[in-house]
């Protein structure tokens, strides 16, 4: 700084002329995308993309100088650009950096943000957090919290939108607030949380709807790195676990007879970092981008719903629609089941990979005195499988009732020896699946799934924290889960 001060008598004139000479249309910065789709690309913003996001987005939300935000998600992301940098100059909000990562749960409940996002990951993890201390939790203890919860699933998210709620209703919900809500607010650090978002990927319906119903204002936001974030959003008093809004002022989105959601906005990137070849791909002359995510636009509402990555979305063997994401977010909704990979496309039925919660089920281990060396051990435990089904069973008897999904029920399963791993190229760093190098890697594994066998021996290759590459053997158990018939659908043919 005192070099700074001493050059600028003699630079002041140069750096004035430099400062003069940026135009709304030079770059302001390169971000990266996550990668789902291949190696991560360099994605170019001009002060323009920035500006104008942060201005539309903050005015959508009002956005307001007296916020507070948590600074905590890596800098390379467009995430934390433009909520922590762009957002942060348009309104002049106050941007709070946590101590270290290992603190950043102390730190989220001593600032308690007006403002937070997080990617659905986190909302998974801390609700399972929840789940396993309400579960250490005394008798009366547990009985209070799902006696209030029961009432907060019932009228919670009509007093967050505003709708009409009986005044009995009221008073237990304030009750319950006194209780249980408002503990689970402030020890989340989420007390003072007046706009939460969620993207990334799909959340699970049954996690958002938890936390609007504890009085968190959390909405689903849609867009990318590519539109310096912001594509749509979801209104106050039309937020839906099912969709992710409307287009945020200055965006405009269509359909393709694909089904392939495109949109235009001037917060559409300039181009990825010499790449030309993927930016003509992405976006043509007149400026719509390929999101590369399948849905469609509610006719009543005007709401965007996706269904998935438009390359993930096909078609089972007897026609009806095969939607990954969308049966991994319902699964994903237990405590126990930490990550899930489900398969069908032109196939006959659907089957699923599953990943067990360490946390979760190594607590219930431990309360139940049951001794385990790995993680691999407590996968195959038949206790841990018994429950796993249930679960998997549960979410078939939900999907029975879609018409559009019914056929996405799974028919058979089988819990991994080991959890899936951005190290081992399994998932983006994001965490979200890379289901075609999970294909290759584990084929003898889904053959298995659909040859109708009941075990099947494995070896597979892993990644040690220091780069080391080793392998690790195992034989899992197969199992058929119950699937639902679905009535309407026989009735109909």
């Amino acid at each position: 700084m005192a070099t700074g001060r001493e050059k600028e008598g003699a630079r002041g004139a140069e750096l004035n002329e430099r400062i003069a000479a940026i135009t709304y249309d030079d770059t302001c910065i390169m971000l990266y995308t996550s990668g789902t789709t291949g190696r991560p690309k360099g994605v170019v913003l001009s002060n323009r993309n920035v500006i104008e996001s942060s201005k539309n987005s903050s005015e959508f939300d009002d956005l307001r100088a007296g916020d507070e935000i948590l600074a905590y998600l890596p800098m390379a992301w467009v995430g934390d650009f433009v909520f922590s940098i762009g957002q942060a100059y348009w309104n002049g909000f106050c941007i709070n950096c946590p101590e270290s990562p290992e603190t950043m749960a102390i730190d989220l409940r001593e600032i308690a943000p007006t403002y937070f996002f997080a990617p659905p990951r986190f909302f998974e993890m801390l609700l399972t957090t929840i789940m396993i201390r309400m579960e250490d939790a005394g008798r009366t203890k547990k009985r209070m919290f799902d006696y209030f919860m029961a009432h907060a699933k019932a009228v919670g998210p009509s007093l967050m939108d505003g709708r009409p709620v009986g005044l009995w209703d009221r008073i237990k919900y304030r009750l319950g607030d006194i209780l249980v809500y408002g503990p689970i607010r402030n020890r989340s650090g989420f007390l003072n949380v007046r706009v939460g978002y969620t993207a990334g990927e799909a959340i699970g319906p049954e996690i958002f709807e938890f936390y609007r119903s504890i009085g968190i204002n959390l909405k689903q936001l849609y867009g990318q790195t590519e539109a310096t974030v912001f594509i749509t959003n979801q209104p106050d008093g039309e937020v839906r676990p099912d969709t992710v809004g409307v287009p945020v002022p200055g965006v405009e989105i269509k359909v393709a007879d694909s089904g392939e959601v495109f949109y235009r906005s001037p917060g559409v990137f300039v181009e990825y970092f010499k790449n030309a070849d993927s930016t003509a791909d992405t976006k043509d002359a007149d400026g719509w981008v390929a999101t590369g995510d399948a849905g469609f636009i509610e006719e009543s509402s005007g709401h965007l719903r996706i269904i998935d990555r438009a390359k993930d979305v096909g078609k089972m063997a007897d026609g009806s629609l095969f939607a990954p994401k969308y049966v991994e977010n319902k699964l994903k909704f237990y405590p126990n089941i930490l990550e899930s990979v489900v398969f069908g496309a032109d196939r006959d039925k659907c089957c699923a990979f599953i990943n067990i919660d360490l946390t979760a089920v190594g607590n219930w281990a431990e309360r139940n005195n049951i001794a385990y060396g790995s993680y691999q051990e407590l996968a195959g435990h038949p206790h841990v499988m018994k429950t796993i089904q249930a679960h998997v069973e549960e979410v078939n008897a939900s999907l029975a009732s879609d018409e559009m999904l019914s056929g996405c029920q799974v028919h058979r399963f089988l819990v991994l020896h080991k959890e899936l791993d951005a190290d081992d190229g399994e998932l983006t760093r994001t965490r979200k699946v890379r289901r075609r190098i999970i294909e290759e890697k584990y084929e003898d594994l889904i053959t298995a799934l659909y040859d109708g066998s009941d075990q099947i021996s494995t070896i597979t290759e892993v990644t040690y924290e220091d780069g080391r590459k080793g392998s690790i053997s195992a034989t899992l158990e197969i199992r058929d889960a119950k699937v639902v018939p679905v009535v309407a659908k026989v009735a109909a043919e």
